[in-house]
């Protein structure tokens, strides 16, 4: 059953997480690695598209940077949330001691 092994799987590992809090995780998971990815991922469409020559490209750059870091943010913190009421649901037997 895959729900139930993404479910075993947020029980193991949520407990270690969940100790480091939730400012780390939005900024190492959310910011860094999610908007840090995307960033990197349209800078890169960005320059394949218009070139290093378009006058706009720093403008197009520096929008993207600030939405891409928004968005790693906003994403982290509904991640937190969602995984914080799916470990809050777990019946005791599941949970690690």
């Amino acid at each position: 059953m895959p729900g139930g092994q993404r479910t075993s799987r947020l029980a193991r590992r949520w407990p270690a997480i969940r100790a480091r809090g939730m400012r780390r995780f939005v900024v190492v998971r959310g910011l860094l690695l999610y908007g840090g990815g995307m960033f990197a991922l349209m800078a890169v469409l960005m320059w394949s598209k218009f070139g290093f020559g378009n006058p706009r490209f720093e403008l197009l750059i520096g929008v993207a940077a600030v939405l891409c870091a928004f968005g790693g943010t906003v994403w982290a913190a509904i991640t937190w949330v969602l995984n914080e009421r799916i470990y809050g649901a777990l019946p005791p037997a599941e949970k690690p001691r």
